[in-house]
């Protein structure tokens, strides 16, 4: 499971990550973990570096992978997956930088949603949706969130994924239910 973000995102990563730790809780309980890889991917690499997403994932409770990848080589994989990621200016007054307290320089609109690639290394579904986060938000999570990011908790997007759609599509993938430990 493939999943555009980055750790700087205050209007909607906050919520992609907040359902992904339900899909984990719901596979770790279900014993099928061992048949899914989850893997965050930055789409801001000049600010994600290791020790910030190593920082994020200590924060979030995140157990999954998360990587970041050269400029050139986060293009490849947007390209071939379809994900769009482009730098804009920051808003004004700008965002504060959770691990560093300064204000942000800049923003990175991108693609929300997902890809499933099976053990092959084949696409085998894929969703531009942006995540419906339902019931408690982690309070580190909560507190990334701006005020956009809190409308869209309270108004998801629609169309939206939730931590049941994904957990529908990932057992289809493996061939076995998967029950939402959140349900």
């Amino acid at each position: 499971m493939l999943v555009p973000f980055l750790t700087l995102c205050s209007d909607i990563c906050p919520l992609t990550t907040g359902n992904l730790l339900e899909v984990q809780r719901s596979l770790d309980q279900s014993h099928a973990a061992s048949k899914v890889q989850i893997v965050e991917l930055s789409v801001d690499p000049t600010r994600d570096t290791q020790g910030r997403l190593a920082s994020y994932a200590k924060l979030t409770g995140a157990s999954w992978e998360m990587v970041t990848e050269s400029d050139a080589a986060l293009a490849d994989i947007s390209t071939f997956f379809g994900f769009l990621h482009q730098q804009v200016p920051q808003g004004n007054p700008p965002a504060v930088d959770w691990l560093t307290n300064q204000p942000l320089t800049y923003d990175v609109n991108h693609t929300d949603g997902y890809v499933l690639i099976d053990g092959s290394g084949f696409a085998t579904f894929a969703t531009g949706a942006g995540p419906g986060f339902h019931g408690t938000l982690n309070p580190t999570l909560y507190r990334f969130l701006s005020d956009q990011g809190i409308q869209n908790l309270n108004h998801p997007p629609q169309p939206a994924w939730t931590p049941t759609s994904a957990l529908l599509s990932l057992g289809w993938m493996i061939g076995r239910s998967i029950p939402n430990a959140g349900s």
